[in-house]
C-alpha cells in the first residue's frame, strides 16, 4: 500500500510522457537533450520516481513545456465566451479571439469575426504550424493558398499546409463572417 506521502506527490509523469510523444521523440532523444539516464526518465514518466527541481526544468526545456503546465489543476479549460482573450494577428476588418489557453501545445484555437470586405491582407503569409483547420460558421470566406483561391460557405472547412503561403477575405460587401482556425504546434 501507497504511503500518505506518495500519495501527496503531484503525478506529472502522464503529462511529460504525452508531450514527448506529441514531439515524436523517445526516451533517448530525450536522455541526449537532458543528460539523464533512459531509465530514470521512464521512472518520471511512470511517476515511479521524483525529479530534481534542476531535473525537471532541464526535461520541461527539452520537450518545450513550461513547468507550470506540470501543475495545472486539470487538463480541462473553460474559456467562456464572453471571456475569450483577444488578440491582434493584423488585418482588416478582422477581430481574432483565442478559444484554447494561450499555453496551449497541443493546438490553437482562434475565433475570427470578419467584417464585409474584411482580409488578413493582399501579402501572402506562412505560419509555423504542422496542420491548419478552417471552418465557416457563418457566411463566406475566400482562402487564397499559394495563389489558389477556394469559397468556403457556411459549413464547410478546409484542412491545409499553413506553412504554404496563404491568405483570407470576406468576400461579402453585405454580410459579416465567423470562421474558426485550428492550427497544430510546430513541426519539431
Amino acid at each position: 500500500m501507497e504511503s500518505a506521502a506518495r500519495r501527496d506527490v503531484h503525478q506529472f509523469g502522464a503529462i511529460l510522457r504525452a508531450r514527448r510523444r506529441a514531439l515524436d521523440l523517445t526516451l533517448n532523444d530525450v536522455s541526449q537533450k537532458t543528460g539523464l539516464a533512459k531509465g530514470f526518465l521512464s521512472d518520471i514518466e511512470r511517476d515511479k520516481t521524483s525529479p530534481s527541481v534542476a531535473s525537471l526544468v532541464s526535461l520541461c526545456d527539452a520537450l518545450s513545456l513550461p513547468v507550470g503546465d506540470l501543475f495545472a489543476p486539470s487538463p480541462n479549460v473553460l474559456v467562456r465566451a464572453e471571456a475569450r482573450q483577444p488578440i491582434k494577428f493584423g488585418g482588416i476588418g478582422v477581430s481574432d479571439h483565442l478559444l484554447t489557453p494561450s499555453h496551449g501545445v497541443k493546438m490553437q484555437a482562434i475565433w475570427s469575426e470578419i467584417a464585409p470586405g474584411g482580409t488578413a491582407g493582399d501579402q501572402l503569409y506562412s505560419l509555423r504550424s504542422e496542420e491548419e483547420l478552417v471552418l465557416v460558421i457563418s457566411g463566406d470566406l475566400a482562402l487564397n493558398i499559394e495563389g489558389e483561391e477556394a469559397i468556403l460557405h457556411q459549413g464547410d472547412s478546409l484542412t491545409f499546409d499553413p506553412r504554404r503561403l496563404h491568405s483570407f477575405r470576406n468576400p461579402s460587401s453585405s454580410f459579416p463572417t465567423i470562421a474558426v482556425f485550428i492550427m497544430t504546434p510546430p513541426p519539431a
